[in-house]
C-alpha cells in the first residue's frame, strides 16, 4: 500500500476514533485549569475590587513585574507551582500515549473510557522505560550530533563576507536540526507502536528490532511522518491569520478568543492521534 493510501487510512481511523481527541481535550482542559486557577485567584485578590480589574485584558510587563515584586518572598511556592505540574504533565503524557496507541491499534473496537484508561495503565510502565531511552537518545543527538552539525556550518557562517550567506547557512542548519529531530521522534514513536501491536514487554529488544524495521523502510516511514507534519503546518498557517479577524474587545471577544484557542488545542491533539494512527497502519502493513 502506498504512503498516500496509508495516510488516508490513518485520517479515517483518527476520525472514526474521534472520542480519543475528545477525551484528551477534557483531560488537558482540566489539568490546565488546575494550573491556571492559583494565578487567577491571585489576580482576583489583587484587582477584583478595583478599577484596574477592568483593564486586565491589556496586561503588560509592568503589571507582571509589580506582582512578582509583591510576592517575592514566596519563590519556593512559585517554583513548585511550575515545576511540579511540569513533572506531573510529563508522567500524564506517558500515561495517555498508551491509551492513544492502544485504541488506534485496536481497529475493530469502539473507544470507551474503560478501554482507553485500561490501555493507559497497561502500557504505562513500558512507555516509561521508552521515555528513559528517549532521554538518552536526545542527549546523544543534542550533545554530540547537533554539535558536529553546528561545527560543519561554522566555517561557512564565520567566513561569510555579508549577511546573505550567514542567513542561508543559519536557516539550513536549523532545517537540518528539525529534520534530525523528526527522525529521532519517529523512531521512538515506532518503538511504542511496536510494543502495543506485538504486545511485548521487552523494551530493549523492541528498540533494537524497531531500529531495523525503520532502517529498512526509512524513506517510506519518514515520508509518511513528514506528510502528517506538513498537514499540521498547513492547518496552523490557516489558523493564525483567521484568528486576526476575531473581535478584540468586550466579554464576547474574550469568549470567542477562548473558544478559538481551544480549536487550536483540538487541532494539535487530533494531529497527535493522526501521527500514531498512520504509524500503526504502516507498522501493521510492514511487520514481519
Amino acid at each position: 500500500m502506498g504512503i498516500l493510501k496509508i495516510f488516508g487510512k490513518g485520517i479515517r481511523t483518527a476520525a472514526r476514533k474521534s472520542k480519543l481527541t475528545a477525551y484528551l481535550w477534557v483531560i488537558n482542559f482540566v489539568f490546565a485549569s488546575m494550573i491556571i486557577a492559583p494565578l487567577f485567584l491571585l489576580i482576583r485578590k489583587d484587582f477584583g475590587q478595583s478599577l484596574m480589574g477592568g483593564t486586565l485584558r491589556n496586561l503588560g510587563f509592568t503589571w507582571l513585574g509589580d506582582l512578582i515584586y509583591k510576592y517575592q518572598n514566596i519563590p519556593q511556592a512559585i517554583t513548585g507551582w511550575f515545576l511540579i505540574p511540569t513533572l506531573l504533565f510529563g508522567f500524564l503524557y506517558i500515561f495517555l500515549n498508551g491509551g492513544i496507541i492502544g485504541r488506534v491499534a485496536a481497529e475493530g473496537e469502539k473507544v470507551t473510557l474503560q478501554n482507553f484508561f485500561g490501555d493507559c495503565g497497561r502500557y504505562f510502565w513500558r512507555f516509561l522505560r521508552v521515555f528513559l531511552l528517549t532521554v538518552i537518545g536526545y542527549a546523544l543527538v543534542f550533545g554530540i550530533l547537533f554539535r558536529l552539525i553546528g561545527a560543519a556550518f561554522k566555517p561557512w557562517i564565520e567566513g561569510a563576507s555579508n549577511e546573505v550567506p550567514t542567513i542561508i547557512a543559519s536557516n539550513l542548519r536549523t532545517l537540518v536540526f528539525l529534520l534530525i529531530f523528526t527522525v529521532v521522534q519517529m523512531y521512538f514513536d515506532y518503538i511504542k507502536v511496536s510494543l502495543v501491536i506485538r504486545d511485548s514487554k521487552k523494551v530493549a529488544s523492541t528498540a533494537l528490532s524497531t531500529l531495523g524495521f525503520v532502517g529498512r523502510r526509512f524513506f517510506k516511514a519518514w515520508s509518511l511522518y513528514l506528510l502528517v507534519g506538513i498537514l499540521f503546518i498547513a492547518l496552523t498557517i490557516i489558523y493564525f491569520p483567521a484568528g486576526k479577524v476575531l473581535p478584540k474587545e468586550g466579554l464576547a471577544a474574550f469568549l470567542i478568543a477562548f473558544v478559538w484557542g481551544q480549536v487550536y488545542i483540538l487541532l494539535r491533539i487530533g494531529i497527535k492521534v493522526l501521527f500514531f494512527s498512520t504509524e500503526s497502519h504502516f507498522y501493521k502493513l510492514n511487520k514481519v
